[in-house]
């Protein structure tokens, strides 16, 4: 992208906690490119709305940088959405450059403006599991595959590892891009190539491939990254490869099925079935922690702690109810928490201090869940369990 325009994939509060106001955030639900131009025709909308509120509260030379942004996002829409549809645009732009997210989820429509930008709508992008690895896997293939929460891409093996596999595994590897690695995952994915049948594989060629899948995976393609690894295989290779397995992050849960016989779609639906379940059982676990550790001094449901504690920079976890709206935010210097009026019809026009607290506590790598109302204790919309 141009200087002017940053496309973003992880939280960086280095990032935005230096712009100078006014800042636009819009987020934008997007249709990939069959609904272009009813993109195009949303954005725009989004666009005007955030000028109406930057003349309402700014005077015209404090925004005349923003404008131009809106102006250059506008024009690069196209380019900066995503291509597949059901996902969002997030463009936060202050006078002196564009933050774009590419949001694999419906985010909006909304538009913000005010001295902060809203990053809300962000939060699910920051979870634990937004991005993932699959690692497909049978007695003589593996796949390695990059998800997040609306596609899949095939990782490329390294030219050198393929050399590897074919000198430690002539039989199984004959040279052919595809007989180790599986194909293209455009339209489908595609069962085995069938020069060399599975049943023909003797269990200890499989354990030593898998020894080797795992070498491979460990040293060169999740080194660097603290993604979660998914573990797609029938019963018996799970078992057999997590008997052996250094992979970091691999989870615990797989899907117990031969990735060579899946479609792209039913691969998605069971990768985020089980992202789902192990971010519900990390909350619950985080959760009944807070129950224990709160009468000790341990968390808090009481906003004017929490915003204590996350200027104390102790914030382990922040539990934030799901469609809060607390009008109001925090110094960030006294942690002072102070409220505002609701709005009529609770309509958002100002700060909020579940997006204050959110951004403040992913700035000090908390863990952030926002979760339905009657998960989180005490009536506040918000807990806190502390790091100490």
């Amino acid at each position: 992208m141009e200087d002017g325009i940053s496309v973003l994939a992880d939280f960086d509060s280095a990032l935005f906690e230096h712009e100078e106001p006014p800042l636009v955030s819009l987020y934008l639900p997007t249709h990939g490119r069959a609904g272009a131009e009813e993109d195009r025709i949303g954005f725009k909308n989004l666009v005007e709305e955030a000028r109406g509120k930057l003349a309402q509260e700014f005077a015209h030379r404090e925004h005349t940088g923003v404008d131009a942004r809106l102006d250059e996002a506008a024009a690069r829409l196209e380019e900066l959405a995503s291509p597949a549809p059901g996902g969002s645009l997030a463009v936060l732009a202050g006078n002196d450059r564009t933050y774009v997210y590419q949001l694999g989820y419906e985010a909006g429509p909304h538009a913000f403006v005010g001295e902060r930008f809203y990053l809300r709508p962000l939060l699910k992008n920051f979870a634990f599991g937004s991005r993932y690895f699959l690692l497909g896997l049978s007695a003589d293939r593996f796949a390695f595959v990059h998800g997040d929460f609306g596609s899949l891409d095939r990782v490329e093996l390294p030219a050198h590892v393929l050399d590897e596999f074919s000198e430690e595994f002539p039989l199984v590897y004959d040279g052919t891009e595809g007989a180790l690695d599986y194909s293209s995952l455009e339209n489908h994915l595609p069962p085995y190539h069938g020069y060399k049948s599975r049943n023909d594989v003797r269990k200890e060629e499989a354990e030593k491939f898998f020894q080797h899948v795992n070498k491979v995976v460990t040293e060169y393609l999740v080194q660097g990254t603290e993604l979660p690894v998914i573990l797609v295989s029938l019963p018996e290779h799970q078992t057999a490869f997590r008997r052996i397995s250094t992979v970091p992050r691999l989870l615990n849960e797989g899907i117990e099925k031969d990735i060579g016989g899946m479609e792209a779609p039913e691969l998605l639906a069971d990768a985020k079935a089980v992202i789902e379940h192990v971010r519900e059982a990390r909350a619950d676990e985080l959760l009944e922690k807070l129950g224990d550790t709160a009468p000790h001094g341990g968390g808090s449901t009481d906003l004017s702690a929490i915003g204590l504690a996350l200027v104390e920079r102790k914030v382990r976890a922040l539990f934030v109810a799901e469609g809060a709206y607390i009008p109001g935010g925090f110094d960030e210097e006294t942690g002072e928490v102070f409220l505002f009026e609701r709005e009529p019809h609770g309509r958002f026009q100002g700060p909020e201090l579940a997006d204050a607290f959110a951004r403040a506590a992913l700035a000090q790598d908390a863990e952030v869940f926002e979760l339905a109302p009657e998960k989180i204790p005490g009536d506040s919309g918000m807990a806190a369990l502390y790091r100490y």
